[in-house]
């Protein structure tokens, strides 16, 4: 019975050996997905942020009746769509 067991759980760190290289690999790609995404989340998030801050400019516009705020507001709000479409392109 005893030397069953040894050779039961010998076979068991054997095939646990063998799944350790797999698995780490694993691990490093979905890492690597992660990182990515973190990026491009990053790039999203700002993107996002200077549209809304152009939004707000370019309101203000209604409010001074001044044309170059509204040029403002679309310049930044231009840069926001940029930035964030940079996310797509990450590697």
């Amino acid at each position: 019975m005893g030397e069953e067991l040894k050779e039961k759980y010998a076979k068991e760190v054997e095939h646990y050996e063998s799944d350790k290289g797999d698995v780490s690999k694993e691990a490093k790609n979905l890492e690597d997905q992660r990182d990515l995404t973190v990026r491009q989340a990053d790039r999203f998030d700002g993107g996002e942020a200077l549209l809304e801050i152009g939004l707000v400019i370019c309101s203000i516009t209604l409010l001074t009746k001044r044309k170059g705020f509204w040029l403002g507001g679309v310049f930044v709000g231009g840069l926001g769509i940029a930035l964030a479409a940079t996310g797509f392109f990450l590697h």
